[in-house]
């Protein structure tokens, strides 16, 4: 584990009194968490920071890079508005190593189980931080788009897994599946369904592939791990054939097999999935993944993955200790100086 969980008292939202304004600055499953708690809780809500009693930033700290971003989120809308009370919900909210401002407090990530997603004006999605000169755009495949304007069908959080670098198991709290049978109307109601979990399972993938030929609805899915789409190679497949699986979503980290393996990630499963991915393609499925650059002393070569997927998403490592003068030198390297764009 990279860091020691320390005593800070962590609020619930419920906690909270007055008005309510939502900032997000992290990834589809915790802004699908903040927006079926708002979509609950609209008469609490405020699109105009300047109205709100409670200014909250729901934050990553998936890379110093993002808890930076995270950081510099929330300074800004306590410059603009001064007085208001301030927290960090979401992942870094449970990052209690990471010193927060003075006057910031920690929020538990909100989120009501089986709530339809109505208006999703009710939190602020910022920009990517990572992109520069980012545009909003109906195009899925622009950079910094990719599920941005979906219908983020949340099927589940948390992850039960226990890969070398990451910290998910902590700081989203305890795995949990929604059932997919009380889901099967939300799914309907809306178009463009990307199923939304930190973790897909099995069983899930299975009661999807069911569902989705039942009504001959096509949806997206996002962070399968290689391992649980080995388990559901032919439902994949047979999706892609009917034409019911339209973006295809895997974290691969890396095609290095002793990366990998340092990793403490499944060689066998990775080949594997990136195998399944090329065959999903001919078929018309888009193919996105993520990998890890500058892993250790490890020289990486990515053209092939560059070469085969249609979508690329890049962390580099961090070793997990927060210190803001270094990833501010990080920042200015890999995304002011370097532009690393690999999308």
């Amino acid at each position: 584990m990279f860091f020691i969980q320390m005593e800070e008292k962590i609020f619930d939202i419920d906690e909270l009194t007055g008005t309510v304004f939502l900032s997000c600055a992290a990834c589809m499953s915790v802004y699908a968490d903040a927006l079926s708690w708002a979509n609950a809780n609209k008469e609490r809500i405020v699109k105009d920071p300047a109205l709100a009693d409670n200014i909250i930033v729901l934050s990553c700290q998936v890379t110093d890079l993002a808890v930076l971003s995270d950081i510099r989120t929330l300074e800004n809308y306590m410059k603009k508005y001064v007085g208001k009370k301030y927290f960090i919900s979401g992942c870094l909210a449970k990052r209690l190593d990471v010193k927060l401002e003075e006057g910031v407090q920690r929020l538990e990530c909100p989120r009501k189980f089986y709530q339809p997603i109505e208006d999703k004006s009710l939190v602020k999605f910022e920009k990517p931080f990572w992109i520069t000169n980012f545009e909003e755009t109906e195009e899925q495949l622009a950079s910094g788009n990719i599920f941005r304007n979906m219908y983020p069908l949340r099927i589940g959080k948390g992850c039960p897994f226990n890969c070398s670098y990451c910290t998910i198991r902590i700081t989203r709290g305890k795995f949990a599946e929604c059932y997919s049978n009380k889901l099967e109307e939300e799914f309907l109601r809306f178009e463009d369904v990307l199923l939304t979990a930190d973790s897909p399972m099995i069983n899930q993938i299975k009661e999807w592939h069911d569902i989705a030929i039942k009504h001959n609805k096509p949806f997206s899915i996002r962070n399968v791990e290689p391992s649980i789409v080995c388990g559901c190679r032919n439902e994949f497949l047979n999706l892609a054939k009917k034409g019911l699986l339209k973006i295809f979503h895997s974290p691969i980290q890396s095609d290095n097999e002793a990366v990998l393996k340092d990793m403490n990630r499944n060689v066998k499963d990775t080949f594997e999935t990136i195998e399944l991915a090329r065959e999903l393609k001919k078929y018309g499925v888009v193919i996105a993944t993520n990998i890890i650059i500058d892993y250790k002393n490890f020289v990486q070569d990515f053209s092939r993955i560059m070469d085969l997927y249609d979508y690329v998403s890049w962390n580099p490592l961090w070793d997990g200790k927060w210190d803001r003068k270094k990833a501010e030198e990080r920042f200015e390297k890999y995304i002011i100086s370097k532009g690393v764009e690999l999308n």
